[in-house]
């Protein structure tokens, strides 16, 4: 139950935050140039530092096995939704498709999951985060990306080359995935930070949680959502936050995966819609406005089956 209560706590905490950062988009104070400097600092230098940070843990073999458990239900996550996202969803149009996709391949893992599980767990659960984001940061930037491209007319061999290309070059220098690497080495040889850059890495890791809602309360404040109720968007939350999840349970459960790593899988699989969607639908003319409704009321909603899915995991 005291699990329960620092999750109710957190989920105020979090929601206040959101709010905090909404008030700020709706007086203008944060504008879309704000956004984009608040998402440059998030990704380029507090999240690395973050993830730095969750590795500086001791070394052991437990460790280790419980970090290859949880990468490989992330891989086998992602190319279940991979699948799904082929097979499911031809009945939508391809603006609606597109957000769909995106947001069922890619979650908000990386802002709000990552703050949950640090705030809850700390830096033992903030390792396996990291840990299990990385398919998903790779499969943001290459099949992620597709959707929104796949109504276009096919490109040339060497144009396609040098999108492949591109792509690789942007996944394997991605800020998040270096610090994973550095993370990984610092965790294995068990070299202490200087005195200075421990303490910086640390300040920095702690803007995560207030940086991290407060751009997602800013997304959602300068989002142009219409009409609340939307079949669409709610079938959507359903998937994501009830079917995934569930299915990642019950998988973890008849492979007898120990608890610890199964209750982070459940909550990083259950998150909502990532605002990465509605800027990318924007940028590539997709459906931006269904994208800012599926990513706020998917959110709204994730306040509610977070802690659910504690309790049952």
């Amino acid at each position: 139950m005291a699990e329960i209560s620092s999750l109710l706590t957190l989920q105020g905490q979090l929601a206040l935050l959101t709010l905090i950062g909404f008030f700020l988009a709706r007086k203008g104070i944060i504008n879309a140039q704000g956004r984009k400097c608040l998402t440059d600092l998030l990704i380029n230098v507090i999240l690395p530092a973050n993830i730095i940070q969750s590795f500086l843990v001791e070394f052991s073999w437990d460790v280790l096995k419980s970090s290859a458990s949880i990468l490989v239900i992330s891989l086998a996550l992602q190319i279940g939704c991979v699948v799904l996202c082929a097979l499911g969803y031809n009945w939508l149009p391809f603006a609606r498709r597109s957000v769909y996709q995106y947001g069922t391949v890619c979650s908000n893992g990386a802002f709000l999951g990552s703050a949950l599980v640090d705030g809850i767990w700390g830096s033992s659960g903030l390792l396996l985060s990291s840990i299990y984001l990385i398919p998903q940061r790779v499969a943001m930037w290459s099949v992620g990306v597709s959707y929104f491209l796949q109504d276009e007319k096919p490109a040339s061999k060497e144009e396609m080359r040098a999108d492949r290309r591109a792509v690789l070059r942007k996944t394997f220098t991605h800020p998040c995935i270096l610090a994973v690497v550095v993370g990984m080495v610092l965790m294995a040889s068990q070299l202490p930070l200087p005195g200075f850059l421990g303490r910086t890495v640390k300040s920095l890791s702690n803007c995560n949680m207030g940086v991290s809602m407060i751009l997602i309360g800013a997304i959602i404040g300068s989002s142009r959502m219409g009409k609340l109720w939307d079949k669409d968007c709610f079938l959507y939350c359903l998937i994501r936050l009830g079917i995934i999840p569930l299915l990642v349970l019950l998988a973890c459960r008849v492979a007898r995966v120990n608890d610890f790593v199964t209750i982070i899988s459940v909550i990083l699989s259950g998150m909502p819609m990532g605002g990465t969607t509605a800027i990318l639908a924007e940028k590539y003319n997709g459906d931006s406005a269904f994208a800012s409704k599926c990513v706020a009321v998917s959110t709204a909603l994730s306040l509610i089956t977070t802690p659910l899915w504690c309790l049952v995991a």
